[in-house]
C-alpha cells in the first residue's frame, strides 16, 4: 500500500493488496465479511439450541443435513439461474431471505413460540439462501477484478472471512451465555441487514451478458465442459471427499464440548472459532507457498492436514481427558491447539478451492463451475446424517476418526490420479 498526495488524499494498493484498489471489491468484501460473521453466528447458536431441546446428537445432524440439502438441488440450477438473472441481483435476493428468516425465527423466540420443525424450515431457507448468495459472490471477484488479481482477492476475502470465522462462533457463545438466545437471534439480524445494505452499494464495471438459452441446455454443456479439465475435476471430487467427511466434524462439536469435555455455550463458541484462528497463519503460508507448489498441491495438502489434525483431535480429547493425571483441564487447551491445526490446513482449502475453478473455468463458464462446487459441497448433507448416526451408536471420537482417516485416504489418492490437478495454471486456465 502507497500513500500519494496529488492535491487529495488517495491511497494506492499494491501487491497482494492490489484488489481493494477497486471499490466494488471493497463493498463486496466488507459486505461478505458481516455475511460470514452472521451465517457463523446462527450455526453456533442453532447447533447448541437443538442440542439443549432435544440432547440427541442425531438431531443437530438433521439440523445440518436440512440446511445443506438444498445445495444438492440449487447445485444443479444455481449456475444457470445466476446465469439468467444476474449474480448481483442473485446476492440481493438471497440475502433479503436471510434476513426475514432469521426475524422470523426471533419474534418466534420472542413470543415463547419456537419449536423444532421452525429450526427445520429455518435450516432450509437458510440452505437455499446460502447455495444462491455464496456461487454469485465468487463468481462476482473476477468480474471486480479481473482473472490476474483472484487468488489476491480470494486470499483477502478468505482473511475477513477468517475473522468472521473466529469473531462468530466466539461472540455468539458469549451473548449466549450471558443473554440468551434472542439477543443472538437479534445481533444476527442486524449484523445481515447491514451486510445487505453494503451489497447494493456493490457496482460492476463490466456487465456480464445475461443469457437466454435453456436452463437445461446450459447445465448440460457445464457437465461436458468440466469433464474434460482435470484441475476443475480435482478441485470438485475433494470437495466432496471434504464435505461429506471432514466438515461434518462441525455438527457434532456440541457432543464433544457437552459430553466428552463437560464444558458450556462460551467453551464451544471458544472451540468454534478455533478454526479462524488457525486460518490466519494458514493464509500466511499459502502466501509463501503459492510460488513454490502448484494450487492443486496447496489444495489437496491443506486437505490432507486438516483432516489428520481432526483425527488426532477425535481421539486425544477423550484419551487425555480418561488420565486421571491430567484430567479435562488439559483436554480442553489440547483441543483448542488441535483444532487451530485443523484451521491452518482449512485456509489452503479455502483459498484454493475457488481460486482453481476462477481461473480454471472460461469466463462463459464460470457461474456454471461455481454451480457445481455448490452441488459437491451438497455432499455435506449425508455426511452430517452419517456421522451423527455413528456418534450415537459408536461414540463421537469413533466416528471423527473414521470419517477423516478416510478422508486422508481419498484425497491422497485423487491427487496422485489426476496429473492435470497437480500441475499449475496460468491466469488464462492453462
Amino acid at each position: 500500500m502507497r500513500i500519494r498526495r496529488t492535491g487529495k488524499f488517495v491511497i494506492s494498493f499494491r501487491g497482494s493488496l492490489a484488489p481493494l484498489g477497486n471499490r466494488g471489491f471493497r463493498n463486496l468484501l466488507l459486505s461478505n465479511m458481516l455475511w460470514w460473521q452472521a451465517m457463523w453466528m446462527e450455526m453456533i447458536v442453532v447447533g447448541w439450541l437443538v442440542f439443549e431441546i432435544t440432547h440427541s446428537a442425531f438431531d443437530v445432524a438433521l439440523i445440518g443435513f436440512y440446511r445443506s440439502i438444498p445445495l444438492v438441488l440449487i447445485g444443479f440450477i444455481a449456475g444457470p439461474l445466476i446465469n439468467s438473472v444476474g449474480r448481483v441481483r442473485i446476492v440481493i435476493f438471497s440475502q433479503w431471505i436471510s434476513v426475514l428468516v432469521l426475524a422470523t425465527i426471533g419474534m418466534l423466540i420472542w413470543t415463547n413460540q419456537l419449536a423444532l420443525w421452525h429450526l427445520a424450515i429455518g435450516a432450509v431457507l437458510f440452505g437455499i439462501s446460502w447455495s444462491l448468495n455464496w456461487t454469485a459472490r465468487r463468481a462476482l471477484v473476477p468480474d471486480l477484478v479481473g482473472k490476474q488479481r483472484t487468488v489476491e482477492a480470494m486470499m483477502l476475502e478468505s482473511f475477513t472471512q477468517n475473522i468472521a470465522r473466529m469473531a462468530g462462533p466466539f461472540s455468539s457463545g458469549y451473548i449466549y451465555a450471558l443473554f440468551g438466545v434472542l439477543d443472538c437471534y437479534l445481533t444476527i439480524f442486524c449484523i445481515s441487514l447491514v451486510s445487505f445494505l453494503i451489497m447494493l452499494c456493490v457496482k460492476v464495471p463490466r456487465h456480464p451478458a445475461i443469457t437466454k438459452t435453456s436452463p437445461w441446455t446450459l447445465m448440460r454443456e457445464g457437465l461436458q465442459y468440466i469433464r474434460t479439465s482435470q484441475p476443475i475435476m480435482g478441485t470438485l471430487l475433494i470437495t466432496v471427499i471434504m464435505n461429506f467427511l471432514a466438515f461434518p466434524y462441525q455438527t457434532i462439536l456440541p457432543v464433544f464440548t457437552h459430553d466428552i469435555l463437560h464444558k458450556g455455550p462460551l467453551e464451544f463458541g471458544i472451540l468454534g472459532a478455533c478454526n479462524g484462528i488457525g486460518a490466519f497463519f494458514g493464509l500466511y503460508a499459502v502466501s509463501v507457498l503459492r510460488s513454490r507448489l502448484s494450487r492443486g498441491w496447496i489444495f489437496s495438502i491443506g486437505s490432507i492436514f486438516q483432516s489428520l489434525a481432526l483425527f488426532v483431535f477425535a481421539f486425544s480429547t477423550s484419551w487425555v481427558g480418561a488420565l486421571t493425571l491430567f484430567g479435562t483441564s488439559v483436554a480442553f487447551p489440547l483441543a483448542i491447539v488441535l483444532l487451530i491445526l485443523a484451521g491452518v490446513g482449512h485456509a489452503f482449502f479455502s483459498v484454493m478451492q475457488s481460486s482453481i475453478m476462477l481461473i480454471a473455468a472460461r469466463d462463459d463458464m464460470r457461474d456454471r463451475a461455481m454451480g457445481t462446487l455448490v452441488l459437491a459441497i451438497g455432499a455435506g448433507p449425508l455426511g452430517s446424517l452419517q456421522i451423527g448416526k455413528l456418534t450415537e451408536v459408536y461414540g463421537a471420537p469413533i466416528a471423527l476418526g473414521l470419517h477423516t482417516s478416510v478422508a486422508m485416504v481419498t484425497t491422497a489418492l485423487v491427487t496422485a490420479l489426476l496429473p492435470g490437478f497437480r500441475a499449475r495454471l496460468d491466469e488464462s486456465g492453462n
